[in-house]
């Protein structure tokens, strides 16, 4: 037997229907998308209160709604055990829209009680999907009370990051893999125990909701092993950590849209976070957060790019996906403003082929950019607004008393900025030997967390790559970046003939909440006196 239901706009404001999320006749779990509601600020994803099929649609595309509204009916099910079963599996495996499928394979290791409705056993779960990978991420702590299908960890290959759930209910007891881990089909994964009860729960709700194909039992031992391999998707499993409930699509989303989950409310049954709640965290974030705090911008639609050709796609290392995040809060978050400047280095360039390396003990001539850092660093004691960070709360500005200054340095894993700590007190030769110390150590990776914090004020330099000049994005929380383009040789009119004088682009990105353009003028000017002027740099 069924009921027909309507489901209501409970969502304060107004605005235009613009999109339905599903069709007639589809079936829906509570919190997916109904449809999707624009107003002048925001356009919102209006979830399902009920789960059911799709029976009618009450609102029009482009019809104007507001709160109490009646939207779509729907036809759901009356409640009984096995419906109940079925419904709380659907659930925790989001089952409407699964991605790809990973086998997992269950193998009883003990028994200390057969058959007995008070007895425990051990089970190994293992990996039988084809391919392999690496394990990123543990779900669950040992000690957990796990349901089956929920996630019990992480593996991340080159195509895709897979939760992998546990086939059975029960507690886990131990890991037999590490984070770090390559595996692949038949590696074994971890050990939960399990009670006979949650044994015959769970054969229920498997029966319900997904194929199961029993293996035949051997007897090689007193105590028979039993396998038995179940089918069941990856991208709809529930993901459980750190107590937050969210399927893979849905932390994939969030990792590619930089979002805390702990900060996403959850809008299913027991606050399980779909895709749905993260993208409508991301537009209320952009309306509403102020500009010190890190928001993130919608990805774009995807794209089959093969349509209209060759494609090779290949994985972002760690290290670049998490550049790639910090770059775009940057960017979103700091209203950037870049000064432009063209500095005649020709006395400098003249002193640099003059420099005597073995006097110094070392290796070789400096380049440029050891002079810079120290002209930086005494353009900062002059300017402290250069040498600030806005507080957390929007309010406060933290003046540093020290001076680090960031390295941009390119590495075959990404960008990396390692610091120079007390750049005001070295010497140009110091400064040469810390500059091709940490450029070694990146490029080796062998910098340390704290080998690339604590910086003030950063310098990125093309060096001969070229160009003649670029917008640098700020590294926050820092306030300001130099820009160093590629330095070219031009013809300078001296009031009666032109004459040739290396010059270098120099572009100074700040932070406009906190630095004028005044300031930004002065800073730069100093900076390019003091180069122009090589001699001040020791007064």
């Amino acid at each position: 037997m069924s009921s027909e239901l309507i489901i209501k706009l409970d969502a304060e404001g107004e605005g235009e229907v613009i999109e339905y999320s599903v069709a007639i006749g589809d079936t829906i779990n509570e919190g997916d998308s109904l449809l999707v509601v624009e107003s002048d600020k925001a356009s919102m994803d209006i979830p399902a209160t009920r789960s059911g099929v799709v029976s009618k649609w009450l609102v029009e595309i482009g019809s104007n709604v507001s709160q109490g509204a009646e939207l779509a009916m729907i036809t759901a099910a009356q409640t009984s055990t096995q419906q109940d079963t079925i419904k709380a599996a659907a659930e925790r495996a989001e089952i409407a829209a699964p991605e790809e499928s990973t086998v997992a394979t269950v193998q009883q290791v003990a028994d200390s009680a057969s058959n007995d409705a008070v007895g425990s056993r051990e089970i190994i779960i293992s990996l039988d999907a084809e391919g392999a990978g690496e394990v990123v991420e543990y779900s669950a702590a040992i000690g957990d009370s796990l349901s089956e299908g929920q996630a019990l960890l992480l593996v991340e290959s080159d195509k895709a990051a897979m939760d992998i759930p546990t086939s059975s209910a029960g507690i886990l007891t131990k890991w037999l893999v590490q984070i770090g881990d390559q595996v692949s089909q038949g590696q074994q994964l971890a050990i939960i125990t399990v009670t006979a009860e949650q044994t015959s729960i769970a054969a229920r709700v498997t029966a319900a909701a997904v194929p199961v194909t029993e293996v035949p039992e051997t007897s090689e031992t007193s105590v028979t092993p039993q396998q038995k391999t179940v089918i069941a998707t990856t991208t709809p499993v529930a993901s459980i950590n750190s107590s937050i409930s969210a399927g893979p699509a849905a932390r994939k989303l969030a990792r590619e849209m930089a979002v805390d989950l702990s900060r996403v409310t959850g809008s299913t049954y027991r606050g399980r976070i779909l895709k749905e709640d993260i993208k409508a965290f991301v537009k209320q974030q952009m309306l509403s957060v102020p500009s010190n705090t890190a928001v993130a911008s919608a990805p774009f639609d995807e794209i089959d790019f093969s349509q209209f050709g060759d494609i090779e796609t290949k994985k972002m290392s760690g290290m670049a996906r998490a550049t790639s995040a910090h770059m775009t809060r940057c960017w979103l978050n700091i209203p950037h403003v870049t000064l432009s400047d063209e500095v005649d280095i020709t006395e400098l360039e003249a002193f640099r082929a003059s420099f005597k390396p073995e006097e110094f003990q070392l290796l070789k001539k400096p380049t440029i950019l050891p002079f810079i850092i120290m002209i930086i660093a005494k353009a900062l004691r002059k300017f402290p607004q250069f040498n600030c960070s806005i507080h957390p709360d929007g309010q406060q500005i933290i003046y540093k008393q020290y001076i680090n200054i960031g390295i941009a340095v390119d590495t075959p894993a990404g960008l990396l900025v390692p610091v120079i700590r007390d750049a005001d007190k070295m010497s140009i030769s110091e400064l040469v030997q810390q500059v091709n110390n940490l450029a070694d150590r990146a490029k080796n990776r062998k910098l340390s967390a704290a080998d690339m914090s604590g910086g003030c004020f950063s310098i990125s330099s093309l060096g001969p790559i070229g160009g003649t000049g670029f917008t640098p994005i700020i590294n926050g929380p820092e306030v300001a970046i130099l820009g160093v383009a590629s330095a070219e040789t031009k013809p300078v009119w001296d009031g009666q003939s032109f004459i040739p004088r290396k010059k270098l682009p120099l572009c100074l990105s700040f932070d406009h909440r906190v630095i004028n353009g005044a300031d930004a003028g002065k800073f730069l000017g100093m900076v390019r006196q003091y180069m122009e002027q090589i001699g001040k740099i020791i007064l």
